[in-house]
């Protein structure tokens, strides 16, 4: 991106998540314009669609769709337009989002709006005049939302007044997103503690337990309820809670593979640079966490490292993609007790069919887990 112009030009980013109105915050606190495009309709959809050959995975139509909406908007300037859209290496036909996009607005008459797209092979570094400050603010802004997404789906379940905890957590969004655009830090410890204060005061019943689902996969597909069409709610419509996949899980993972090649290729350089990443990020996580100690019940998700060593004897994890850290997740989060699993994966996904594949395997691995535990169990207590 032109750091020299990027004040006279606005950043839009499709709304993947809610994750994208914090991230959107963090950049106008650094002097960046930046808004989040409308979520995905059947009519974004379609015009995403009628361009595409119909082989691309369904964010790459929705994505598509989003940017043309905008486009057509009757006040837009292309000249003064950029769209954010992350890219990363590998097999997955993400990798060329960005390079498809590009020809369409090309072809559509917008060749002079701009596409941006940090990558999975720097750890989605940013851009702008403080660049490893966007970055270290677009992190905070990005657990903060994990952990209230974690908040709400272990109290709407069982909320007793219908709407309460949803009305809670969009005014916790709007005051995470007041506090990120302030600079974070304490502001947001501060916004997280009021989180831990609205629900803590909400009216919730655990008398009867529900079934503990898994939502993992693709990271659009599990965050984006329009084109997961809203699973979440329909577990938890069926009697279950959801235990889901998170933002900052996907860039533990982008981080961990990083250092891994890293070590394996000899660039140490770039292992420190990934080390030091991934420090930082634990430390925020650690701090952004303690308001919430009182209104979390389930355990924190093991580090990547960790996960990953689960998966060896399934699957390679140096093969990445996401089927990796899906696979790795599913083992770890199965010790805390799971009765369900759903993969959500777009057609034709490759990661989505090797985790397809193989979870008969994986799924003889989680229910023989539990059993292997209670026999050791047992054998201390004698």
């Amino acid at each position: 991106m032109d750091t020299t112009t990027s004040a006279e030009r606005t950043v839009y980013m499709p709304c993947m998540s809610d994750h994208a109105f914090t991230v959107a915050a963090a950049m106008r606190h650094f002097g960046v314009r930046a808004e989040v495009l409308p979520p995905p309709t059947q009519e974004t959809t379609a015009m995403g669609l009628a361009l595409c050959r119909g082989r691309e995975c369904l964010p790459c139509f929705l994505c598509v769709g989003d940017l043309l909406h905008k486009c057509r908007a009757p006040d837009f300037d292309a000249k003064r337009a950029v769209f954010l859209m992350p890219t990363g290496t590998g097999p997955c036909r993400f990798g060329q989002y960005n390079v498809l996009q590009k020809a369409i607005l090309t072809q559509e008459g917008y060749p002079e709006a701009e596409i941006v797209s940090p990558s999975t092979a720097d750890s989605y570094a940013l851009f702008g005049t403080d660049p490893v400050g966007l970055r270290k603010l677009a992190w905070q802004a990005i657990v903060s939302v994990d952990l209230l997404t974690k908040v709400l789906h272990e109290h709407r379940p069982y909320e007793v007044v219908e709407g309460s905890a949803d009305a809670a957590y969009q005014a916790s969004l709007q005051d995470l997103v007041a506090a990120v655009q302030s600079g974070g830090g304490d502001a947001l410890v501060g916004a997280l503690w009021r989180v831990a204060c609205r629900f803590g005061a909400l009216r919730i019943d655990r008398a009867e337990d529900r079934p503990l689902i898994a939502v993992v996969g693709e990271l659009y597909l599990v965050l984006n309820a329009q084109s997961n069409l809203g699973v979440v709610r329909a577990v938890e419509r069926a009697g279950g809670e959801v235990i889901q996949g998170t933002f900052s899980d996907w860039l533990y993972y982008v981080d961990w593979r990083r250092k891994d090649l890293s070590l394996r290729f000899r660039q140490y350089r770039n292992f420190v640079e990934g080390w030091i990443s991934d420090t930082y990020q634990r430390w925020i996580e650690r701090r952004f966490a303690n308001p919430l100690r009182g209104v979390i019940r389930h355990p924190p998700e093991a580090p990547v490292d960790e996960a990953m060593k689960r998966l060896e004897g399934f699957y390679e994890p140096v093969l990445g993609t996401e089927a990796v850290l899906t696979m790795a997740r599913t083992l770890d989060l199965a010790q805390h007790g799971l009765s369900g699993v759903i993969n959500v994966l777009p057609f034709s996904c490759m990661p989505g069919t090797v985790v397809s594949c193989l979870a008969p395997r994986l799924r003889g691995k989680v229910v023989q887990d539990p059993v292997d535990r209670l026999n050791r169990v047992r054998g201390m207590e004698r």
